[in-house]
């Protein structure tokens, strides 16, 4: 059971694999972005997940975050950014619902996790999407240069996200 944390804290979730070369971005730059809001004096919980699953929610609806960030590796970035993720209110019925048939094949988007999670567990956290650049996902370890280059980019991340909410 996950332990609770206190109010106005924030949840890192980074997605990937290790074993997929510049998949394993979205982990590296989940700890260093943990690592860099924790240095700011903020409370952090850091859970790193090969794919998101429902299981997600109900561990949010534990911790009762105010922010949750999710962090993946992107071929359709060259450079990390931070994004908001769709507001409680503009989340229909309908989207939650879509979002649950995706979890049987595993398509569970962030958008889609984060509907979830404040449909079914009144999380009203603040969602957030870093998307950090990657080439290469066949199989093995070490980045490519864009990846690594992404990974580096964190502590600008932590900075443009303690900007926009502090």
């Amino acid at each position: 059971m996950a332990e609770t944390i206190a109010a106005d804290s924030i949840l890192v979730i980074g997605i990937g694999n290790t074993l997929r070369r510049d998949d394993g971005a979205g982990w590296l730059f989940a700890e260093a972005l943990a690592s860099e809001l924790q240095k700011a004096g903020r409370r952090v919980h850091l859970v790193l997940q090969h794919q998101l699953t429902l299981e997600l929610a109900e561990e949010a609806a534990e911790l009762r975050p105010s922010h949750v960030i999710f962090v993946d590796a992107s071929v359709t970035t060259h450079d990390a950014r931070l994004t908001p993720l769709p507001d409680a209110a503009l989340v229909s019925g309908a989207s939650a619902t879509s979002a649950s048939a995706n979890v049987a094949g595993h398509g569970l988007t962030p958008a889609a996790l984060l509907a979830l999670m404040r449909r079914l567990y009144a999380v009203a956290a603040a969602g957030w999407l870093v998307q950090t650049p990657a080439e290469d996902f066949g199989h093995g370890e070490g980045l490519s240069e864009a990846a690594q280059h992404g990974v580096e980019t964190a502590p600008r991340i932590a900075s443009a996200f303690l900007r926009l909410n502090c």
